[in-house]
């Protein structure tokens, strides 16, 4: 997992989870929320990150003050990003923005295990159709083609959440315009 797939997680899980990060949030709510965020990356997760990538720890905020918020590093390197600039603002954003390389003593440590948590779905939903799941991939091809990008990795992650919300219990039209929006906000287009 690189960087920006570890910053699109965060988001995904803020959106998911509808976890605020604004003014009205606590120092240990964004904390609780990144240490999930970056267990995750480290442990893996059954519906986030099904391969533990062990590179990703966080950091401490120096001199034995608590974690800092925001923050991952990569390890053995020690490269470290801000991953939510204006955290505990309401004009936070999900971006990695390099800090550099965190000197030797730097206390850095591997992020808590997070819950494996797993939708409690029941019964499914009736199966839509093969036509249902050709229009969402023809919605997302089409707007790859409008932002001028070929289809990439990425593809299944926008899939993949619009089905994962129709089996949690959206309309399969609810789930497409949700993360619609989001895919278009990702390839610059709204």
């Amino acid at each position: 997992m690189n960087i920006e797939e570890l910053v699109d997680m965060a988001e995904w899980i803020h959106v998911d989870e509808e976890v605020d990060l604004g003014a009205s949030s606590t120092r240990d709510e964004r904390n609780a929320f990144w240490m999930r965020v970056v267990g995750c990356a480290y442990w893996g997760h059954p519906v986030y990150n099904p391969l533990p990538d062990p590179q990703w720890c966080v950091k401490d905020a120096g001199g034995g003050r608590p974690m800092s918020d925001d923050v991952a590093v990569s390890m053995p390197s020690r490269a470290a990003w801000d991953c939510i600039p204006g955290s505990g603002s309401d004009s936070y954003r999900f971006e990695a923005e390099s800090i550099g390389i965190l000197p030797a003593d730097q206390h850095v440590y591997v992020p808590d295990k997070p819950a494996q948590d797993t939708p409690a779905w029941g019964a499914l939903p009736p199966y839509p159709g093969d036509a249902a799941f050709d229009e969402i991939g023809m919605i997302l091809w089409a707007d790859y083609a409008e932002a001028g990008r070929v289809p990439d990795a990425q593809v299944g992650r926008w899939f993949g959440r619009t089905i994962y919300d129709y089996l949690a219990g959206m309309t399969l039209d609810a789930s497409l315009d949700k993360h619609r929006a989001e895919w278009r906000t990702a390839l610059g287009l709204d």
